[in-house]
């Protein structure tokens, strides 16, 4: 009887010859190509990963045998981890990842084995799709990452579609980014490959394949099926759309470019139907007129945007996704070394780029006015191989794809987003409970801000975290203090974990509601609980708030 090569116990995976190859099991559930690749570049140059998403498994190989080797001993003295978990490392029985793709009607794939290649061609294997895949799916998750010229989709084992980048290095990016990921939440997982082909054959645009470059018409009666599609690009993790097509979640995902929708302070949803400043809302149900917003912005049809005049002393990627991050996603943030102060952002979306560019308009910060723009150059921001050193010591580029700060990721999350311009008063939450205004006070000067002048706590027995608002004598002050102490971990010894306070501007204003003093042991005075009730209805709709002075 022949011998049988699946080593389904551990002590026959001691025995396998030692390979470039190794076999990573027990990885976490969404882990992306580029979390491996993160995680073992330190050991040597990787030449390919292939997911294995429905087993949580992984094969990666290395430019030479000795970087595989170096990982299997350090996993022989200590815990290898991947996104903070433990996982599994042995030798594979394989010496070289292989490819095998499917034959199709067409000439866009070949059967057989074959030795995996860079290319500009990306395949995409979806398991477990339980919702319809288009060529509009597949672009709006793909061309984030690159120009995408041609989109074949096959359907005959399974489904797997074919996506033709401009270049290699486009390539490479989106597939680092999109191995291992979710189309949709819990399903629909993509496995991605290089293609062999050199270039894709369409001959006509439908919903399964599509030709960018050439216009041609599509075979509906109904028109092209992108025409008119939301321009909001796709979540990987987002739920399958369920409204109608004015509001569907792919649009929801990055914020609503046709209306800006949050949370109150007094925890009540709500949505500005215009989407822009200058619209009339609510807070603490009354009425609020938010301020235009200087130099009016006609929209874009990118997702890259450019800043200028920043304070590099001060200035780092993580400072500026601290701002960024209230108008839409943030994926990469670069700082470029030929221009000092400048700064390349790729946006989720040309509807976060339009939100950003006009709140940043004449804003001061850290002394200097800055400047947003429209990139003309770039529609998509690459890995930098080499990135510089900013003066703190750390990188000019990071890469936020896969950051939890990121908060439009899904719709649940993108409807707590509310978007106001800049003010001198915050908005805080996510804070240990019973959060005090001197507790306040250290995070910002700890952080090198200017102290608040007013803190305001939303408070409520038993409440697990807290939030309220802090205000400033002036806006620079609180663009300044959002900066540096946005994200800021929090310590709390009382719990298992400590609390990363967000921040976001407010409308309303802790002086304009002519609130007492609070029994809060930082208050000064005494204080008068029917008033302290009667306020509480107006400004939050919820009582026990207390405002002190934290000077």
């Amino acid at each position: 009887m022949a011998m049988n090569r699946k080593r389904n116990r551990p002590e026959d995976w001691e025995d396998i010859k030692p390979s470039p190859v190794i076999h990573i099991r027990e990885l976490p559930e969404h882990t992306l190509e580029i979390d491996l690749q993160r995680a073992f570049e330190v050991y040597g140059r990787i030449r390919d990963i292939t997911m294995l998403p429905t087993k949580c498994q992984a094969l990666l190989e290395f430019h030479d045998i000795s970087s595989a080797e170096a990982v299997i001993m350090r996993s022989a003295e200590e815990v290898v981890t991947v996104a903070n978990r433990r996982v599994k490392v042995n030798f594979s029985t394989s010496k070289r990842i292989m490819q095998r793709t499917s034959a199709s009607a067409s000439d866009n794939s070949v059967d057989g084995p074959v030795a995996s290649a860079e290319n500009n061609i990306l395949l995409l294997t979806i398991y477990n799709p339980q919702y319809p895949i288009t060529v509009d799916v597949i672009n709006q998750i793909t061309s984030r990452h690159g120009r995408v010229l041609r989109i074949v989709i096959f359907r005959k084992s399974g489904v797997q579609a074919m996506v033709e980048f401009q270049t290699i290095d486009e390539a490479k990016t989106a597939k680092r980014h999109l191995n291992g990921a979710d189309i949709y939440s819990g399903c629909c997982t993509l496995k991605v490959e290089y293609a062999r082909p050199s270039r894709l054959s369409v001959s006509k645009n439908d919903q399964d394949t599509w030709d960018f470059e050439n216009p041609m018409p599509s075979s509906g009666a109904g028109g092209s099926v992108l025409d008119g599609r939301n321009q909001n690009n796709a979540s990987l993790l987002g739920g399958y759309p369920r409204f109608d097509s004015g509001r569907n979640t792919i649009a929801n995902i990055y914020g609503m470019p046709s209306g800006a929708v949050g949370i109150t302070a007094a925890g009540t949803q709500v949505m500005n139907a215009m989407g822009v400043p200058g619209a009339s809302v609510t807070a603490g149900g009354m009425p609020i007129q938010v301020e235009h917003a200087p130099n009016l912005y006609h929209g874009s049809n990118t997702s890259v945007l450019m800043v200028y005049n920043l304070d590099l002393t001060r200035m780092n990627c993580d400072r500026l996704f601290n701002i960024l991050c209230l108008f839409g996603n943030v994926w990469r943030i670069k700082f470029l070394r030929t221009k000092e102060g400048s700064a390349m952002v790729q946006m989720g979306d040309s509807a976060s780029v339009d939100r950003a560019i006009p709140s940043l308009a004449g804003l001061t910060l850290f002394g200097n006015r800055l400047q947003a723009s429209l990139s003309t150059r770039q529609q998509v921001l690459l890995d930098v191989p080499q990135p510089f050193d900013l003066p703190d010591s750390s990188s000019s580029f990071k890469d936020y794809t896969g950051s939890r700060e990121n908060r439009y990721i899904n719709p649940e999350m993108a409807l707590k987003n509310r978007i106001y311009p800049a003010s001198r008063t915050l908005h805080f939450w996510n804070c240990p409970p019973n959060f005090s205004a001197t507790d306040m006070r250290h995070v910002f000067v700890n952080n090198g801000a200017v102290p608040p002048e007013q803190f305001l706590a939303f408070s409520k027995g038993g409440e697990k975290s807290s939030s309220g608002l802090v205000e400033w004598n002036n806006r620079g002050d609180a663009l300044d203090g959002l900066v540096l102490c946005n994200h800021t971990v929090v310590p709390y010894p009382e719990g298992r974990f400590p609390f990363m306070m967000k921040l976001s501007f407010s409308a309303s204003s802790i002086r304009e509601r002519n609130l007492v003093v609070g029994s809060d042991p930082m208050a000064l005075g005494s204080i008068n609980n029917q008033h302290l009730a009667a306020s509480a209805v107006v400004m939050a709709g919820q009582p026990g708030i207390a405002k002190v002075s934290v000077n």
